[in-house]
């Protein structure tokens, strides 16, 4: 098992036991040469699984980073089946949260 896959179902299997809902998966498809900004805005005790391209590809030199706040977690970016992907947990139960997620997609030769 590669480590998304891990961290998927982890995040999945702490889901389940605590009873929080399961990984809502969220596309994000930049359609510009530079950086392009999501914001999520994550129900509490929710998990989002968020899956990013660059003109519907991952071009050499596309980046991802995941940015939490206080009370929430997010995975490093990693390559996922012809995307790049991270996961975001929102692990407050009294309270909604967003996620911001940075895309930066290299210049078109």
């Amino acid at each position: 098992m590669n480590g998304l896959t891990k961290t998927l179902a982890l995040a999945s299997a702490l889901c389940l036991s605590s009873g929080m809902a399961t990984a809502k998966e969220v596309d994000i498809n930049c359609q510009d040469s530079d950086k392009c900004v999501h914001y999520e805005n994550m129900g509490k005790s929710q998990t989002d699984a968020f899956y990013a391209l660059c003109n519907g590809s991952v071009p050499n030199g596309m980046k991802m980073v995941c940015h939490p706040v206080k009370g929430m977690t997010c995975t490093v970016a990693v390559e996922y089946e012809n995307s790049l992907s991270c996961v975001c947990t929102n692990w407050s139960a009294t309270k909604k949260q967003t996620a911001t997620i940075d895309i930066m997609c290299p210049a078109a030769n």
